[in-house]
């Protein structure tokens, strides 16, 4: 059966690589070309070999669009000059293809969207899905951008908190990532600014400086101490690094974790965002409360019980390898774009 043809955007380079890993046994895919956010080899070497890059979108010539958007994308300047404006502008143009539209974020962003208060004026939460409450107004203003398009989010969690979409969680090669003898490091891996709060960088703070005070360790914030000058001199880092330690609040299935625990770290991660759904806390890694004693607590655990960590860690690393694969994401995709498409797709 004929490939299907995609047309597309960067956005995020290692959820691009991987979905076209994913899906090149039934789909090509075609890139718009733009400086908004261009193609950086750092993040996942050279796959452009995968990718047609096109200077302008060609009306009857793609089956479907995949296009990207986030909760930052509607804050205006990025709305406009962003990449926001990305999706905006291929969003106007492209009319006569279904459209899938790939939201990464959550309904979780106080610094420009008011959360939703009782009566009181206190957040409203609920621990189901919404522990630290979320913005009506923002899932109203996601959804008016996307109209008709069909959603796809990172996590079940976000796929209730947006109230719709489809959930479909990322996959990855599993034998791309280096699972190395371990060295005494604890590492976090977040983008290096923006989104404090969804990222929580006041709490990573707290937990690096106390680990330092109380038990002279150093955290390292990948990205910030210490950055990689190519994939292949991240994923040596990494797997080589015993402790993974993910602070985040509302980031929906950061990848910077998975990616640990295929390399074997023993991960500690807040609970949020169908994490507990599948860490067991001791067994294939450490659940942690927004506590920075417990977290450095427990990494002082880890560093003085080297081999239970390391055992933790290869249970993480079994978990990852059945839940996170590739297989599984190229077929979650395969079935959304029969879907969408209202045909089966097969792969050659």
């Amino acid at each position: 059966m004929k490939k299907i043809r995609v047309f597309g955007h960067v956005q995020h380079i290692g959820h691009n690589y991987d979905l076209i890993q994913a899906t090149k046994g039934f789909a090509d895919w075609f890139w718009i070309k733009q400086y908004i956010r261009p193609f950086n080899e750092k993040p996942r070497g050279s796959f452009k070999d995968l990718v047609t890059e096109v200077t302008e979108y060609e009306v009857g010539k793609y089956d479907v669009a995949v296009l990207h958007l986030d909760n930052q994308c509607v804050d205006p300047e990025i709305w406009l000059r962003g990449k926001g404006r990305i999706y905006r502008e291929l969003n106007e143009v492209i009319k006569d293809i279904p459209k899938i539209v790939i939201n990464h974020g959550t309904p979780y962003f106080p610094e420009k969207y008011t959360l939703d208060t009782d009566e009181k004026g206190n957040v409203i939460t609920n621990p189901n899905y919404a522990p630290h409450g979320l913005s009506s107004k923002l899932v109203e203003d996601i959804k008016k951008v996307i109209g008709d398009n069909f959603m796809v989010v990172n996590s079940n969690t976000a796929q209730r908190q947006w109230g719709g979409g489809t959930a479909i969680i990322h996959g990855m090669g599993l034998d791309e990532w280096y699972d190395l003898p371990k060295e005494s490091r604890v590492v976090t891996m977040i983008s290096p600014a923006g989104l404090d709060d969804y990222y929580d960088r006041s709490f990573l703070s707290a937990v690096k400086e106390l680990l330092q005070e109380k038990y002279d360790i150093e955290l390292c914030h990948i990205t910030v101490d210490w950055s990689a000058d190519s994939w292949d001199e991240y994923r040596t880092f990494l797997g080589k690094s015993l402790v993974y330690f993910n602070p985040t609040k509302e980031s929906p299935m950061p990848r910077a974790r998975t990616e640990a625990m295929l390399s074997g770290c023993c991960v500690i991660t807040t609970p949020f965002q169908d994490a507990d759904q599948f860490i067991v806390d001791g067994v294939n890694g450490f659940i942690v409360r927004r506590d920075p004693e417990q977290v450095v607590d427990r990494i002082k655990w880890c560093m003085d019980n080297q081999e239970k960590a390391i055992a933790i860690g290869q249970n993480g690393k079994k978990t990852a390898q059945a839940l996170f694969n590739r297989t599984r994401y190229g077929e979650d995709w395969r079935r959304l774009f029969s879907k969408v498409l209202n045909r089966e797709i097969t792969n050659e």
